[in-house]
């Protein structure tokens, strides 16, 4: 039983990976530094040192829209270079978490992965991600997938935590579901928005 289970696991893990990945290097997300040199600061800390208002994210832009050339249906979110660098990072670690989920799983570690999920997904992530910094500059549509997300999280750890009392078929089924729908809502907002 444990065999089935980690071979499942690995390979769903394999699955998302593939399709964040995927979603991230075919262009679902565009956004790349431009600076050389030094390291960059901490994109809030580069804001507060500037005196950037957080108030005022529509006048912030950072690149014009694509051209209307271009074949991309998705809308365009002007952010400014910071925030840009900022979402980046947020959606890199939640693929890492996400990882990190499933690998917890392949080896029956409900509980590790609960606690996890919960810190860097769930609802409790939303301070360490500078939500209220970066929601200001997404279309409300935008926001509320993002939020879904991290609904779909929290009760991902319910379900990561039940498993760990009854680790049966049935709880491993439940576990998956509740990661489908995480990675929906990843999947949802890549396909409708591209940041530049």
């Amino acid at each position: 039983m444990k065999s089935l289970r980690s071979r499942i696991a690995i390979a769903v893990s394999t699955a998302v990976a593939t399709v964040l990945i995927s979603a991230i290097v075919t262009g679902t997300v565009h956004a790349q530094s431009t600076q050389t040199g030094p390291a960059r600061m901490p994109p809030m800390d580069h804001m507060m040192m500037h005196g950037q208002s957080q108030a005022a994210p529509a006048a912030q832009s950072a690149q014009p829209p694509m051209s209307e050339s271009s074949k991309d249906p998705r809308e365009l979110v002007g952010l400014p270079t910071p925030m840009q660098e900022h979402m980046l990072g947020n959606m890199r670690d939640h693929l890492a978490t996400l990882n990190e989920i499933l690998g917890d799983v392949a080896d029956s570690k409900f509980d590790a992965a609960a606690k996890i999920a919960e810190q860097r997904l769930g609802m409790s992530s939303l301070s360490l991600h500078g939500a209220a910094h970066l929601a200001p500059y997404l279309p409300k549509p935008m926001q509320d997938i993002g939020t879904s997300m991290h609904h779909a999280a929290s009760r991902l750890v319910i379900v990561l935590q039940d498993a760990s009392v009854t680790p049966t078929a049935d709880a491993m089924r439940d576990i998956y579901r509740a990661l489908h729908e995480v990675t929906t809502a990843c999947e949802g907002c890549h396909a409708a928005y591209r940041v530049r």
